[in-house]
C-alpha cells in the first residue's frame, strides 16, 4: 500500500492501457468507457491507475481479503508505477500484501474487470480528492496457501458465504466476477 513511485495519472494519453482495456472480461460497475476516455486524455475525475487482485480458492470456497484502515476488508492492490505493466504491478502487489508468489496462484483472466475507488476529501481520509482507476485481475489458489500480510494490514481467507461486515461496496460483485471466471476457466 502506498505510493513509493510516480504513478500513471488520469486523465492522460495512455495508448497501451487503451489496448489493455479492450480485453476487459466484464464491466459490472459500468466504468470501462469512462476509463477509456481518461486514457485518451479526455476529462474524467483526476486520479491514479491502480490494480486490484481478486483471489479465490474454489475447492475451499474462500476468498482472500486484506485489511485496509479506510476500506476495511478489501481486495489487495495498489498503484501502477509509471512505465510498469499493470499485470506486473498486480503480481508485485499480491506478493507485497499477502506473501503469495507467482507459484501459489494462477491467473484466471487478465484483466477481469475495471472499477474505481474515490479517495480523499469526500471520504475524509485525505485532504485532497482523487480517484483510483482500478484494473482488476482474477486469480485462483489451491489448498488455502499461507498468507503473510504487511505490518498493520493482515491478509486472510474468508468463506465466500460469510464475508466480513466491514468491506467496500464493490466487494461482492468483484468476488462474483472472479468466481464466475474461475469456474469458466476450470470447465
Amino acid at each position: 500500500m502506498g505510493r513509493p513511485h510516480p504513478t500513471i495519472e488520469l486523465p492522460g494519453r495512455h495508448p497501451t492501457l487503451l489496448a489493455l482495456l479492450d480485453s476487459v472480461g466484464a464491466d459490472p460497475f459500468g466504468v470501462c468507457d469512462e476509463f477509456r476516455r481518461g486514457c485518451r486524455g479526455e476529462p474524467v475525475a483526476a486520479g491514479h491507475v491502480c490494480v486490484t487482485n481478486w483471489v479465490v480458492d474454489l475447492d475451499a470456497g474462500a476468498v482472500l481479503l486484506v485489511w485496509h484502515d479506510r476500506l476495511g476488508w478489501a481486495s489487495c492492490g495498489g498503484h501502477v508505477a509509471a512505465g510498469e505493466d499493470p499485470f506486473v504491478a498486480a503480481r508485485r502487489e499480491l506478493l507485497e500484501e499477502t506473501g503469495l508468489s507467482a507459484e501459489a496462484v494462477q491467473a484466471v483472466q487478465r484483466p477481469l474487470f475495471v472499477h474505481r475507488t474515490e479517495v480523499g476529501g469526500a471520504s475524509g481520509a485525505l485532504p485532497w480528492d482523487h480517484m483510483h482507476w482500478n484494473i482488476a485481475y482474477g486469480w485462483t489458489a489451491g489448498g488455502l496457501p499461507a498468507l503473510v500480510g504487511e505490518a498493520g494490514a493482515p491478509a486472510r481467507w474468508f468463506p465466500i458465504g460469510s464475508l466480513p461486515e466491514k468491506r467496500p461496496a464493490d466487494t461482492d460483485a468483484g468476488i462474483a466476477a472472479v468466481v464466475a471466471a474461475a469456474r469458466e476457466a476450470t470447465g
